[in-house]
């Protein structure tokens, strides 16, 4: 199934990513700020060209207004729309883990799942230090069986938290993912940082695209 084409020079820049993405194994996007905006973007594009979405929304990053803005400006009717986009939410590392197996279970055929922050619970305070990171391992190695398998999987997570396990485990989730995408902001003007990695040979391919995200 073929993503449609945008007529505007922003719009190019970026919806880009996902027009080129495969859609065969895990993707992430990262960043400082903006990436959760950016990502309901996306999923408008990939809803709007007949796909079904499914978010894992684990720290209430989901926000339907950014999707129907997305309709508005291109009149486009916003209720057949969102009946495609699938929500569920988890708040503790458990629920995130059961649910990542359930997602495992499934036919990926025509769905693409995002799932919102799914580092952040783990570092909760309720839950003990060594938990979490013993939790985190487990979540990715579903993540990679789930990368194994080529499901279309798109990780929205922050490039930073103040907490020391992240520093260490954020670079071994980066290993499970196919594409990267970071999203900065430079002198007002935001931009994705592309790494396009093939799953068979690990090779990487590094490239910028500039274009002002809305």
């Amino acid at each position: 199934m073929d993503l449609p084409t945008f007529p505007t020079a922003v719009s190019d820049h970026l919806y880009h990513p996902i027009l080129s993405w495969e859609r065969s194994g895990i993707g992430i996007l990262t960043g400082k700020s903006g990436i959760y905006r950016l990502a309901l973007q996306w999923e408008y594009a990939f809803a709007v060209s007949g796909f079904k979405i499914f978010n894992l929304d684990c720290a209430i990053r989901f926000n339907p207004f950014v999707i129907t803005a997305e309709t508005r400006k291109r009149n486009v009717p916003p209720e057949s729309l969102l009946e495609n986009i699938l929500v569920q939410r988890a708040f503790t590392p458990y629920q995130i883990l059961d649910s990542l197996r359930a997602i495992s279970a499934q036919n990926p055929k025509n769905t693409i799942y995002f799932l919102l922050a799914p580092c952040k619970q783990f570092f909760d305070g309720d839950v003990q230090e060594d938990e979490g990171r013993f939790l985190l391992q487990r979540m990715l190695s579903i993540l990679q069986e789930l990368q194994s398998e080529r499901f279309p999987i798109l990780v929205v997570e922050s490039l930073h938290y103040p907490h020391p396990t992240f520093e260490n485990f954020f670079p071994q989730l980066i290993q499970t993912a196919s594409d990267l995408w970071e999203l900065r902001t430079e002198d007002k003007l935001s931009y994705l940082k592309t790494r396009k990695r093939s799953v068979s040979d690990n090779v990487s391919v590094s490239q910028e695209r500039k274009g002002v995200t809305q």
